[in-house]
């Protein structure tokens, strides 16, 4: 029986081309127990379903949910005391923020993603700093439980390292370059939380087995290639193929992680991933920023895909991914907001944009990605890297992932009419013209307000959680971050930077 009937002017259904898609006009999509079961046009489908509940407007803009393709934390670094920079120092002087509670930090990061339309993220969780075994299963649990108490989708993932922890460097030769009082401080930092790849996989394959339902996905994650050995990625790769669970993994990021692959490997890190392995339909890679194009031709023959964050790139002075190149290439490739989107506020529509106008290179002729590209991005490229199959497409049998935005203040005070819709959205759309949002035929929002969520209260706790003195635990770790970074800071000074291979060409020559 259908019980709910979703009316827009406009139903994008799915992007056909770089500047098609099929869209019903004055259209409606009819759900029933969470399944799409008939799109069409609304004088049609509403004398046939007239009990259903009706959702949406002639004045709506309906399209599938978006997909978040790579996250992390909630309240970011920066909101938590750690300024942006080069992501070799920054991952430093994260140590020195303020410890919060997963549950709390993941719930109000969840309901900021719904009221962007974000109904599917995939989740990367750093464990480094967790103990091992049920210790970090339970951290972990509290993560998949704020999700599944936002009613969103979750591709969710423990990252894990076993070297390279302060640069990219053996632990203890660098170690051994530091003053000793400061040596011992650091090593006796690194040694708290000695998880091994047993371990690691132990906590995986429980929540694989115990985590895993409708809108849980468990995936595993080595860290990057240059954090992790060989034999523990091999060994995480063999878990994912046996389990036939997803892989995401960070990838040249920086220049300093294509520059360390030179000097370890004499090839790129995405080449030694493939050497290994640990390449596939199943693996999807964070940033990609220094790709080569032996890189983007491995990633298109192996269907390996990459999860794009310009915001971050920008943020952390780590550069701008060959989209296009990518695209051109055939390559998989999804949006993600990396927790530091432009303004710490998980707008994925603002992403959406900063996206489609980064990688517009100079010249008539020269290549840059649609505004139908970028919403297939965050559609059909999310949902195939989260491998939720089911979403991502508005059609009969999917899920009922869906977002309504209103189109009153995209057209304020005027758009001319010839304007195709998905280029509204791209360039005039903002998360707050997110009115309602549904997952698996859910509503979680409607009216721009949540149905069953307290945000108001859940900002209250935690705010209250972060009120509190800092702790022993918290300024220990502070005043290592700050005498730790000007010995990391020379350490990658002394690199003499290297070019990549030219993928834009922003100032003609």
């Amino acid at each position: 029986m259908v019980t709910k009937l979703v009316r827009g002017r406009k139903v994008v259904c799915r992007v056909t081309g770089r500047d098609s898609a099929e869209i019903v006009d004055d259209g409606a999509v009819a759900v029933s127990d969470g399944e799409i079961v008939e799109v069409g046009r609304y004088e049609d489908l509403r004398p046939r379903y007239h009990a259903a509940e009706l959702i949406g407007s002639g004045r709506h803009l309906v399209t599938p949910g978006l997909i978040n393709a790579h996250h992390h934390v909630g309240l970011t670094p920066f909101q938590l005391g750690a300024l942006d920079a080069p992501l070799e120092t920054w991952i430093i002087a994260r140590w020195a923020i303020r410890d919060v509670d997963p549950y709390l930090d993941t719930l109000w990061c969840a309901m900021q993603m719904i009221e962007s339309g974000i109904t599917t993220v995939q989740h990367n969780h750093m464990s480094a700093r967790l103990p091992p075994d049920q210790v970090m299963y339970e951290a972990a649990s509290r993560v998949v439980d704020a999700y599944e108490d936002s009613g969103m989708r979750v591709a969710f993932s423990l990252s894990t390292r076993d070297q390279n922890h302060l640069v990219y460097e053996d632990d203890a030769r660098f170690l051994s370059t530091l003053p000793r009082g400061l040596a011992r401080r650091a090593s006796e930092y690194l040694g708290a939380r000695p998880i091994t790849v047993e371990e690691y996989l132990s906590v995986c394959g429980e929540l694989h087995s115990r985590r895993q339902a409708a809108r849980t996905n468990i995936f595993v994650s080595p860290h990057n290639v240059h954090w992790c050995s060989d034999e523990m990625l091999a060994a995480i790769g063999d878990f994912a193929k046996r389990h036939r669970t997803g892989l995401h993994i960070h990838l040249q990021e920086t220049v300093y992680q294509r520059m360390y692959g030179a000097r370890h490997w004499g090839k790129t890190p995405l080449a030694h991933l493939v050497d290994l392995g640990v390449a596939g339909p199943e693996v999807s890679c964070a940033h990609g920023v220094w790709l080569s194009e032996s890189d983007v031709s491995a990633l298109a023959e192996t269907e390996t895909a990459i999860c794009t964050n310009p915001s971050s790139n920008l943020r952390l002075k780590s550069g701008i991914a060959p989209i296009n190149r990518l695209l051109d290439g055939g390559v998989t490739v999804a949006l993600g907001i990396d927790e530091a989107g432009m303004n710490d506020d998980n707008d994925i529509v603002q992403e959406m944009r900063i996206a489609q106008k980064l990688h517009r290179e100079p010249g008539i002729s020269s290549p840059y990605p649609t505004s139908h590209d970028i919403l297939r991005l965050t559609t059909e490229g999310g949902a195939k890297v989260t491998q939720f199959h089911d979403v991502g497409v508005i059609e009969p049998g999917r899920r009922a992932d869906l977002v309504l935005f209103d189109l009153e203040r995209i057209e304020e005070p005027y758009l001319h009419p010839d304007t195709d819709v998905v280029d509204a959205l791209i360039y005039r759309g903002k998360g707050l013209d997110v009115d309602t949002v549904m997952v698996d035929g859910e509503v979680l929002l409607r009216d721009g307000e949540f149905v069953s969520l307290d945000k108001a209260e859940i900002a209250g706790r935690l705010r209250e959680s972060l009120l509190g003195e800092i702790s022993v635990r918290e300024a220990s770790r502070a005043r290592l971050s700050a005498d730790l970074l000007p010995h990391i800071q020379r350490w990658f000074a002394e690199w003499e930077l290297e070019c990549g291979e030219s993928h834009y060409a922003y100032n003609l020559r």
